[in-house]
């Protein structure tokens, strides 16, 4: 672990990026291993720090990047990573010469896309084009993909590095919806290459389609929270064990008092005072992504056992019940999520008990948090 890391505040997660090369392998045993894998790294890598998950990525081996934030993306370059990035809508045109030199590709749709791209450019620049499949978001519809990509074709400066579509369908459960947008994906690509015009790569799955359309894999995909091991439904073919990338959330006692009713106090009723109360303090709480309702039956690890966190959640502390702990001190390692002697919080068990997904715990606590990364 990089003892680099350790913050002040003494709050952090855990990420262990030895699970990055691991899920890659699987995403290649899944797919044609010629097939090329695009990383996407939304949310700062999905809290991670795109940075440090791009450099993973990129020694792991994956053949690019995808980013829908072009500061994060000019970050990751400014960090050394070298892979090429596809860039969805984030920018406008007159940032071509910034693009340009930072080696991202920018996705167009529409005509008016590919005329004030290549007016704002003043060398090669490669962009993608992006077909529109009924996700209401980019993308050019089938009917007009002919003449959009023969005018990125002909243009002045614009270079086509590959054509993509994305399934949308927040809300929807009609699974016909999703073979809809992969037809109007499969249609674009039949008019390309009915007119001459066929783009080599070509990416429509997500990670959830991945796993649940083999049709899509065509000779690119685009896996964004697979990569950090957080799975989705699969068909039996592609069901797999994913390594989860998230392994930790840890602080540290800040303070332990004793309390009784006895004390001469007036305590505010948030809860029982038990005989011999002992009260410990976290400095983490709901400004850091911790559930502003305190779960029913949360729990955290100390000294190798499971004891109550008390509510109510305050803006930046937890207070957990040391009762049954007379030997706690400040210090003393709390574990929110991981393991602790022979006890262990899971990331399953801490999602069903905050009833959130993990995707909520990624880009609320993980993102907010120092990270220590297992290398």
């Amino acid at each position: 672990m990089n003892s680099s890391m350790q913050p002040v505040r003494p709050t952090w997660c855990e990420i262990d990026l030895r699970a990055v090369p691991h899920n890659l392998e699987i995403m290649r045993q899944l797919a044609a291993r010629d097939l090329s894998i695009f990383i996407c790294l939304k949310c700062d890598g999905f809290g991670c720090d795109a940075s440090v998950l791009a450099k993973a990525v990129e020694k792991a081996g994956a053949e690019g990047l995808a980013f829908g934030n072009v500061d994060v993306a000019i970050a990751c370059r400014d960090s050394g990573v070298t892979l090429p990035i596809l860039l969805y809508p984030s920018c406008l045109p007159e940032s071509a010469e910034l693009l340009r030199r930072y080696s991202l590709m920018p996705t167009l749709s529409t005509l008016d896309d590919v005329a004030r791209w290549d007016s704002a450019s003043r060398g090669e620049l490669q962009v993608f084009l992006k077909v529109e499949c009924g996700g209401l978001r980019a993308g050019c519809p089938p009917s007009q993909i002919v003449a959009l990509a023969r005018a990125i074709i002909e243009s002045r400066h614009l270079r086509l590095a590959g054509i993509y579509g994305h399934l949308l369908a927040y809300g929807l459960e009609d699974p016909m919806y999703a073979k809809a947008q992969l037809s109007s994906f499969k249609q674009s690509l039949g008019l390309l290459d009915a007119d001459g015009l066929g783009v080599p790569l070509r990416m429509f799955s997500s990670s959830e389609t991945l796993l649940a359309e083999p049709e899509a894999d065509f000779t690119g995909i685009e896996p964004g929270r697979l990569i950090l091991g957080m799975s989705f439904p699969a068909i039996p073919d592609r069901d797999r064990e994913w390594r989860n990338a998230l392994v930790g959330i840890k602080s540290r006692l800040v303070m332990v008092k004793s309390i009784a009713e006895e004390d001469g106090v007036l305590y505010a009723p948030y809860f029982k005072i038990r005989a011999d109360m002992k009260v410990g303090l976290i400095p983490l709480g709901w400004s850091d992504g911790y559930p502003r309702a305190l779960p029913k039956l949360a729990q955290v690890l100390v000294g190798g056992r499971r004891v109550a966190v008390l509510g109510p959640v305050h803006a930046e502390l937890l207070r957990i019940d040391l009762t049954d702990l007379p030997d706690a001190q400040v210090g003393d390692e709390v574990v929110l999520l991981g393991a602790q002697g022979d006890q262990q919080i899971t990331l399953t068990e801490l999602t069903t008990q905050w009833c959130v997904s993990e995707i909520d715990v990624y880009t609320s606590i993980v993102k907010k948090l120092p990270k220590a990364y297992i290398n």
